[in-house]
């Protein structure tokens, strides 16, 4: 296989898939902490969800408490998890978190293009930006969750991935032995931005993120994350430009990971 059709090449054909396997994808701008969001967070979180009610006009509020293991004592002591505010759409299919120090645009199990996400997170960025005035941003980034788990396709697994990602699903084995559980975790830096890939194999009931809903089947993960972690301005249109070329780097990964007979399979 050469670079240019390799997991990193610059360019891989688009195909739209009828049955996306996506459940979550998710693209987000970090910044440093900001003195005027740290200490007048609330009202500004209140200012940007009545600009995005229109589209998200739903906002559960999302406060707990996390607990810390005292290493001294023995006793775990609670913290308070910082404040994340939650706007959402009317058919529970995208969500706008917004915290102190990052904005993120959520799309569950309803995806249909890169356009329109972008087009989105667009509209949530520019919102942000002229509200706040953030000086620079941190940390980018584009993530994408695919899911199998529809018995006939887990099954044909092996006719549908690579055996690269296929991992221990791979190993030859008898009718009497069943593969419960395996999950690889690899990243990658390069040029364009840096890719996080972890894939494997779920047993019922099971998640790789505590944030994913479990599902009842044993079910196949690939899961791409592809961000850039290098300091800029906070400007709308060149954050754009740093996630249209890292959602690039993560879809190249996906397509040398599936085989032509998964996009037939799901709708290509």
């Amino acid at each position: 296989m050469s670079e240019s059709d390799g997991p990193f090449a610059r360019k891989h054909p688009e195909v739209h898939l009828e049955r996306a396997p996506l459940v979550r994808v998710l693209c987000q701008v970090q910044w440093p902490e900001h003195t005027l969001l740290s200490t007048r967070f609330s009202a500004g979180a209140d200012e940007i969800g009545t600009r995005l009610s229109d589209e998200y006009p739903l906002s559960p509020v999302i406060q707990g408490i996390s607990f810390e293991l005292d290493a001294q004592t023995g006793q775990v002591r609670p913290q308070a998890v910082p404040a994340v505010r939650q706007w959402v759409s009317v058919d529970d299919t995208w969500s706008v978190y917004f915290a102190p120090t990052f904005v993120t645009l959520e799309n569950r199990g309803a995806y249909t293009s890169r356009e329109d996400m972008t087009q989105r997170f667009a509209r949530v960025l520019s919102v942000v930006f002229e509200l706040t005035s953030l000086p620079a941003a941190q940390r980018v980034g584009w993530r994408y969750v695919n899911r199998i788990e529809d018995p006939l396709e887990y099954a044909d697994l092996g006719e549908l991935v690579h055996a690269t990602v296929l991992g221990a699903g791979a190993v030859p084995a008898p009718s009497n032995v069943e593969l419960v559980h395996s999950f690889t975790e690899s990243l990658f830096r390069s040029d364009r931005g840096n890719l996080l890939a972890k894939w494997g194999f779920m047993p019922p009931n099971a998640t790789h993120d505590a944030s994913l809903v479990a599902v009842s089947n044993p079910s196949w993960v690939l899961d791409i994350d592809a961000f850039d972690e290098s300091r800029s301005a906070f400007e709308p249109e060149q954050l754009l430009g740093r996630l249209e070329e890292l959602t690039t780097l993560a879809y190249g990964f996906f397509r040398w990971s599936v085989k032509e007979s998964f996009i037939d399979r799901l709708g290509g």
